[in-house]
């Protein structure tokens, strides 16, 4: 499904277009980009497909992934409200990761040409984006670098507090915001099914997590994140 979206009335105040502050150019985006609307499990982008701009997410939640051995899917990073996609394959040719719906997305799409003449012409969002660019990658360096350190059971606390610092929980209820499967949190934590399989169970046993088919209740945050404070002190 696609359309035109306006960003008149838009209810997304961490989009990255309002950081735009001439009325004249933010009216020029508002009318050139398109909504589109992405069921769960579907591609929004593919990783090697030509790069023709990038996505705001107006709602809705993705996983960004990159194509281990044997097509094995690695988790990379979560997008939420406000997130930006496809900004790793700006200046190349094609897109070096995968973005999938976790549940229905919406998504404003801008044109590599139009996004090019916007960055030139406003310092302010040029600033905001470069900024993001930063951030995001030292977040993923930390990450890998602790990754490689880490045992099973604390790849898999981490894998849990990673989605819960991404998507946030239910105030009531401690649920975490998403429906995620096994494969998908072995994903995150570079770590195979069956060890993962393993680790939940043990969390659970020990009352820091409940979980119920996709749905997964953080029971004791302090004693998970206590697993991985060597970390992240």
């Amino acid at each position: 499904m696609k359309k035109n979206a306006s960003c008149d009335g838009c209810p997304n105040k961490n989009c990255f277009i309002g950081h735009i502050q001439s009325p004249e150019w933010k009216l020029k985006l508002s009318n050139s980009k398109h909504l589109f609307i992405q069921k769960p499990g579907q591609h929004i982008f593919l990783e090697g497909n030509p790069v023709f701009g990038i996505y705001f997410i107006l709602e809705g939640k993705v996983k960004v992934t990159i194509s281990g051995k044997g097509n094995k899917e690695q988790i990379v990073r979560l997008a939420k409200d406000g997130d930006v996609l496809g900004h790793r394959g700006l200046g190349g040719d094609f897109y070096p990761i995968n973005a999938i719906a976790m549940e229905e997305t919406v998504l404003c799409f801008v044109e590599n040409s139009l996004l090019y003449s916007a960055f030139i012409a406003n310092s302010e969002f040029t600033f905001e984006m470069m900024l993001f660019y930063s951030g995001e990658l030292r977040k993923a360096e930390q990450r890998m670098r602790y990754l490689a350190q880490m045992n099973v059971r604390e790849k898999t606390a981490d894998a849990l507090l990673f989605i819960r610092d991404s998507f946030g929980i239910n105030d009531e209820t401690k649920e975490l915001n998403v429906e995620i499967n096994r494969e998908e949190i072995a994903g995150i934590a570079g770590t195979s099914v069956g060890q993962i399989i393993h680790n939940l169970s043990d969390l659970e046993k020990q009352k820091i997590i409940d979980k119920t088919g996709k749905k997964i209740q953080i029971s004791d945050e302090k004693k998970l994140r206590e697993i991985v404070s060597a970390f992240y002190p």
